[in-house]
């Protein structure tokens, strides 16, 4: 059976027709070689998905259905130290349906944040490829410990692995959490005996919690 592609369609819809952008148009017909009337299945990013074919430069609406969104976690993780560790960070939580991810400004941290639209291109593209029908939120920027809201889980080498709920969870570097910075009253999560990449950390968290 011949693929089907997802499409993220940037909401709001009206209409029985909705508007490719450019780039989507040419991956559809010059990479896939689709043309008018080939089915795709498509998304809102907030939990609307249908099934339609393709028109000229658009999508044909079809049947449609919401989706519940597959959980409210959200990782606060200290931004890896280089665009390709960021990415792989950014679509695996994307893809396991982590509501959002918001970067950290831990002190012992190496990293900066990638760009907003970065980030949203590439939440998207795991979106699609993903077949999922709800878009992660990246945080804008970087937050610090005293604008997480409570209650949060911190991940700690050594702490505890059992796994209370928490809609929070936070990564920090691979360095570390430096003398003070972490709430004293924070509880603790143990990922392992290791010290793992901010990136694995985080998708272990998200693991557990999901």
């Amino acid at each position: 059976m011949r693929h089907v592609p997802h499409l993220f369609l940037e909401p709001p819809w009206a209409g029985v027709e909705l508007t490719l952008s450019p780039d989507q148009a040419s991956h559809l017909t010059r990479v896939l070689r689709l043309g008018d009337g080939d089915p795709v299945s498509y998304t809102d990013g907030q939990g609307i998905v249908g099934e339609g074919h393709l028109g000229s430069g658009l999508v044909v609406r079809g049947g449609e259905s919401t989706v519940p969104r597959p959980s409210d976690l959200v990782l606060v993780v200290a931004p890896p130290d280089n665009r390709d560790r960021a990415r792989f960070l950014v679509e695996k939580l994307a893809e396991m349906g982590v509501e959002e991810l918001v970067f950290l400004d831990a002190r012992l941290g190496e990293g900066r944040p990638p760009r907003t639209d970065r980030l949203r291109a590439w939440a998207v593209s795991a979106l699609e490829q993903s077949r999922g029908a709800w878009l992660m939120r990246t945080g804008d920027g970087l937050v610090t410990f005293p604008s997480i809201s409570r209650p949060f889980l911190v991940c700690e080498p050594g702490a505890s692995r059992e796994t209370p709920r928490a809609r929070t969870v936070v990564v920090g570097p691979e360095g570390g959490w430096a003398p003070g910075e972490v709430p004293e009253d924070a509880p603790r999560l143990g990922l392992g005996d290791t010290i793992l990449r901010v990136e694995t950390a985080a998708i272990v968290a998200a693991a557990r919690m999901l």
